[in-house]
């Protein structure tokens, strides 16, 4: 048996990084190997039954990764287990039932209970519901069992302080590792566009359904919309046009003259924003979308809840475009949610850091 320090479970396949959820979990192994060296990793990747799922053994752990997990905690060199995500939460009380010494830190995404809850009122139904009765008692689970927890937001500390009596112990705001290919030519359309990007869950199409509705009719602009799993849109205004997944962002992003994240709902912190600032863009969005930011980052952006006012800022655009990068919003990723910036972060919260 390789010997190692950190236990990390993960959903994570350990491939090509995706976007959102992957990409974290990515650069969470990734900085977790430079601060404490190489994990055990345990990649959860099985399917879980429906009455399992219900008990809230999610996220892969099924019963081959309980033995698997078993079998690893009995490695003496063992200092750490990393759940990466709150629906890990039937792992976390194996842990500190095998061990009950050994800290376990859980990373949580969102609070998952808060995100599935929006996917049920958006969706109702027997299936939306159990898989919102499973996360509740996983994040249960990892509230209850972890030695200390770790929110991307304030609201979602606040969340699980609220559903489960207990909060956060730090408050590390979601980061990303730079793609940002610094030779990519600008995408060549016609006219400027404003770009939307992200794929086809509940929040992101909510918030484009809102957008070609209530904001694009008043937008002079193009949108272009990028992402996976975008089919279920339907119909959009002949302003909003949908392009579907794309193998490489950065040239769409040089040629935007801004972005927009008009999300409604959701938990955790919106990737699209810290994607724009790291691709030195200013972006127009919700509150929901800003959610997390800091005070800086909304300043330099446009915080528009209300549809005319989203419009009007997208519309500004039009007559005064910003500048194609700015390196102010550059700043504000490399100072808060690049690599480095996590790196020191949750240097601060690994008790077997050794760098």
């Amino acid at each position: 048996m390789t010997h190692s320090r950190v236990l990390l479970l993960t959903g994570h396949d350990g491939g090509r990084a995706g976007g959102g959820r992957e990409a974290l979990s990515r650069l969470v192994e990734t900085v977790v190997a430079d601060l404490a060296g190489p994990p055990a990793v345990l990649r959860l990747s099985g399917r879980t039954g429906a009455w399992d799922g219900l008990r809230g053994r999610l996220g892969g752990f099924n019963r081959a990764a309980e033995a698997d997990l078993r079998a690893r905690l009995a490695d003496p060199a063992l200092a750490l287990v990393l759940c990466d995500g709150s629906q890990l939460g039937a792992a976390a009380a194996l842990a500190r039932a095998a061990r009950p010494d050994l800290p376990v830190l859980t990373f949580c995404h969102n609070c998952e209970t808060d995100f599935f809850a929006g996917a049920c009122r958006t969706s109702p139904g027997i299936r939306t519901a159990a898989v919102l009765a499973g996360h509740w008692q996983a994040e249960r689970l990892a509230v209850r069992h972890s030695s200390r927890l770790i929110t991307l937001t304030a609201r979602d500390s606040e969340a699980l302080a609220r559903r489960f009596g207990r909060g956060a112990d730090a408050v590390i705001p979601l980061a990303m590792e730079d793609a940002r290919d610094l030779l990519a030519a600008p995408m060549q359309r016609a006219e400027p566009y404003a770009l939307f990007v992200g794929g086809g869950f509940f929040g992101n199409l909510e918030g484009l359904r809102w957008y070609a509705r209530e904001v694009a009719p008043r937008v002079k602009m193009r949108t272009l919309v990028v992402g996976r799993g975008l089919d279920a849109l339907g119909a959009l205004p002949d302003n909003v046009e949908k392009i579907g997944p794309v193998e490489d962002l950065s040239p769409w992003y040089a040629g935007a003259a801004l972005v927009i994240a008009p999300i409604l709902s959701g938990s955790g912190m919106k990737t699209k924003v810290a994607e724009a600032l790291m691709h030195g863009k200013r972006v127009v969005g919700t509150t929901e979308a800003f959610t997390g930011y800091g005070a800086d980052v909304v300043a330099a952006n446009h915080l528009c809840d209300d549809p005319q006012a989203f419009a009007a800022a997208i519309n500004a655009a039009c007559a005064e475009p910003p500048p194609a990068f700015d390196p102010a919003q550059r700043a504000l990723y490399e100072a808060r949610h690049s690599r480095a910036a996590f790196r020191d972060a949750l240097a601060a919260q690994l008790p077997v850091t050794s760098r």
